[in-house]
């Protein structure tokens, strides 16, 4: 599907099955677990994203050997030092900077990293404060990219670390930990967000053969220990099922997702619970989900644990029969977008009501209108809010491309539930597209 810089979405029930592209969150970290092997491993299905690659690229950039082929990236286990300095480019990949931020630190030589202009705003101090107490030398300004590494010799040791803002700060530190002589002992000094994405790293380290203990307020990694991640295959991604999923609630259709299911060790199947607490049916399986829609009702949920499926729940929420509130939503100012704004500014389009209370966002139901949808170039966003135009006519996203960051083939999937799904439009007029 070729866009116009616009999508008009025609409403519609969803119905049918569909294969969702496997997990970002997983390839980003068995990317770099596999370049900590040092030896051939072949990563199946890894997906192949604008995010993704940023991660590949960087590792490649480094000296880690990989062959890239349709549905496998193979690590040779060949490491050739590169000329320093080395330029890593991140995008808005939150998880490439601060993954690779991590990882860099473990190289000798000058390294230096650069995003966006999203991300030059996006925080990274905590992180850089770590690692320099780990005894890397790191130039930033404000703890913001760009910055300049110069590491290869870290000293294992406690670091007091506050992840209240983003839980890859740990994971970071968790991946490298096994490559610094003495070992990490990482002490949370506040509240730590997101933490199903840290129990997903927890995973995979385990699976590579990494030994990790939990302490009370952390987490106590031993040094030194040998990382052997085997052959891997990564499964569909959670958070771009709930799409779906979702629209199956809203519209009342029915919607399966053929290969995720209860078997996943992602955080976001949470979203099969709140869907079901909202009031729609789900079937699990080890491998399958199905949803279907047949009213809805307003939920209170800690959305803590599970923030990517945020934007895609307050859409659902303007269309349950009550009030909603997602708790413990306040971290997500720091991603793609100020994705507070995003949602708030884009509901208020539709002429709905969404508002922050303390840390919660409360979501009321209705909306009277369509409206041309700003994505903020956040994939997120664009693909929630393509879900409010399949009840609401006249609803538009702008930049519809963005969803490349983790979803390049999301408009196809869709229209394959619903068809016809849309049409491309410029300066809001509708025309065929091709």
């Amino acid at each position: 599907m070729d866009h116009n810089g616009q999508i008009a979405i025609v409403p519609g029930r969803l119905m049918g099955e569909v294969r969702v592209p496997p997990s970002k969150s997983i390839t980003h970290r068995a990317l770099i677990l596999a370049a900590l092997s040092r030896k051939p491993v072949k990563i199946a299905h890894p997906l192949d994203s604008e995010d993704t690659r940023f991660t590949l690229q960087a590792l490649q950039a480094l000296g880690y050997e990989v062959a890239v082929a349709p549905n496998a990236w193979q690590f040779t286990g060949q490491y050739v030092p590169p000329r320093s300095p080395v330029r890593i480019f991140v995008g808005n990949s939150g998880t490439t900077a601060r993954l690779m931020t991590a990882f860099a630190a473990l190289h000798p030589g000058e390294i230096w990293i650069d995003g966006s202009p999203r991300m030059r705003q996006r925080p990274m101090a905590p992180l850089l404060e770590a690692l320099r107490t780990l005894g890397a030398r790191i130039d930033a300004t404000d703890g913001k990219l760009p910055l300049w590494i110069r590491g290869g010799n870290l000293q294992g040791g406690r670091v007091d670390i506050d992840a209240s803002e983003s839980s890859q700060y740990v994971s970071a530190l968790l991946l490298i930990a096994p490559r610094i002589a003495g070992g990490i002992h990482i002490q949370l000094t506040a509240p730590l967000v997101s933490r199903a994405y840290v129990q997903l790293t927890l995973s995979l380290l385990q699976q590579a053969g990494v030994r990790v203990d939990t302490t009370e307020r952390g987490f106590r990694v031993a040094g030194e220990q040998q990382v052997c991640l085997p052959d891997f295959t990564v499964e569909g991604d959670v958070s771009s099922a709930s799409y779906f999923l979702i629209g199956a609630a809203i519209t009342g259709g029915r919607v399966t997702i053929t290969n995720v299911g209860t078997h996943s060790i992602q955080g976001d199947r949470e979203v099969w619970k709140i869907l079901a607490a909202a009031g729609a049916r789900v079937v699990e399986t080890p491998d399958r989900i199905t949803v279907s829609g047949n009213g809805l009702k307003g939920v209170d949920w800690d959305m803590s644990a599970c923030p990517d499926l945020v934007p895609g729940m307050a859409v659902m929420a303007l269309f349950a029969s009550s009030k909603s509130r997602f708790r413990n939503v306040q971290h997500l100012r720091f991603k793609e977008s100020d994705r507070i704004a995003a949602i708030r500014g884009n509901i208020q389009r539709l002429g709905g009501k969404a508002e922050m209370d303390g840390a919660d966002l409360v979501v009321q139901p209705g909306v009277r209108h369509g409206a041309v949808v700003d994505p903020h170039q956040d994939h997120r966003i664009a693909m929630s809010f393509a879900l409010a135009g399949l009840r609401l006519p006249g609803v538009v996203i702008n930049d519809p491309d963005c969803v490349g960051k983790s979803y390049p083939t999301f408009w196809e999937d869709l229209s394959r539930l619903h068809h016809p799904l849309a049409e491309d439009v410029v300066a809001g007029n509708p025309s065929s597209g091709d």
